[in-house]
């Protein structure tokens, strides 16, 4: 979710749809829809909307046809929060193709660090820490392995490739190994997008938005997302200092560092093909984060030892941009 008025234009053909549709399943849960308005989405086929009601405002995520079991397991996952206490939204109610939570209003944490400073960072290893604290197991999203890593990797490996051609083995040994090796840290609670889009300042605390698909995953692996990724890697500078608060607030085990840097390094990669394929769809937005997400992957590839044949990948920008 975003500030009102930075609604993309890959939304505006799905406004008017999107509007009757909120409207439709407001009525349903018996929500008096006074104004219904568009913002911004996420990396996802959703659309949202900003619904105000004589109780207050909600926001509604609108799911595209043929999403209904979807929206099932997403609000089963809401909901199994929720009840356990993490700072993400009150859920409100959903129908088949529209679910509603609570709005946390308009201060993403990227707007907060540019005006407020990285203090606000502290406020977001407090949010990391109640997600890392919260017992995993019992949730019905299924925790990352070795080849879940590896197949999140694939659309890097589709949107960089040089030509239809076999990959060097020495680029298809380490990105295995990557895998493997994130499949055997220690594993806590991970919201899995923990970036600063998807974290809201409100009533003086850090909220999480986008957590349905929260699972069991390597304990640096939101933090890696959060130091590193879209404004929070462009504005922390280097993440040093800030890393090294965080492993001391969540107590991790030794060996963090390298951990984290596995997780940079793949997620950072991960990031890359899900932005490249964005924008092969016409949503070209992502494309402003696409250089320092390339510099910072590249950063972490190197310090893992990655063969020339991945580095050189990591070029800015990207071939066929």
């Amino acid at each position: 979710m975003a500030r009102p008025g930075s609604v993309p234009a890959y939304h505006c053909g799905m406004t008017v749809d999107g509007v009757l549709k909120v409207r439709a399943a407001a009525a349903a849960l018996g929500l008096v829809a006074r104004e219904i308005t568009p913002i911004a989405g996420d990396a996802s086929r959703r659309s949202f909307f900003r619904v105000t009601t004589p109780k207050g405002s909600a926001i509604a995520a609108v799911y595209p046809d043929g999403a209904e079991d979807q929206v099932e397991r997403d609000e089963g996952v809401h909901a199994w929060g929720w009840e356990r206490g993490l700072p993400i939204p009150l859920p409100i109610g959903h129908t088949p193709l529209v679910a509603f939570a609570a709005d946390l209003g308009d201060e993403d944490l990227e707007h907060a660090l540019r005006t407020r400073g990285d203090g606000v960072i502290t406020g977001a290893l407090e949010t990391l820490a109640a997600f890392q604290a919260c017992p995993w197991h019992d949730l019905v999203t299924s925790a990352f392995d070795a080849a879940f890593f590896r197949r999140e990797l694939e659309l890097f490996e589709q949107f960089t490739s040089r030509s239809s051609g076999a990959r060097p083995a020495t680029t298809e040994t380490f990105l295995n190994d990557l895998a493997g090796r994130l499949g055997a840290h220690p594993y806590r609670l991970v919201h899995r997008d923990f970036h600063v889009n998807n974290l809201f300042l409100r009533d003086g605390a850090v909220w999480a938005v986008d957590y349905q698909d929260m699972r069991g995953g390597p304990d640096t692996y939101d933090a890696a997302s959060l130091l590193r990724e879209r404004a929070g890697g462009e504005l922390l500078g280097s993440d040093l200092e800030w890393r090294e608060r965080t492993a001391a607030r969540l107590d991790w085990a030794a060996g963090w560092e390298q951990r984290y840097f596995e997780c940079a390094a793949q997620r950072g990669l991960k990031v890359i093909g899900t932005f490249l394929r964005l924008a092969s769809w016409g949503r070209t937005e992502y494309l402003a984060w696409l250089p320092r997400v390339q510099a910072l992957a590249r950063e972490a590839v190197v310090r893992l030892g990655a063969p020339g044949a991945l580095v050189d990948l990591l070029e800015v920008p990207p071939r066929g941009l």
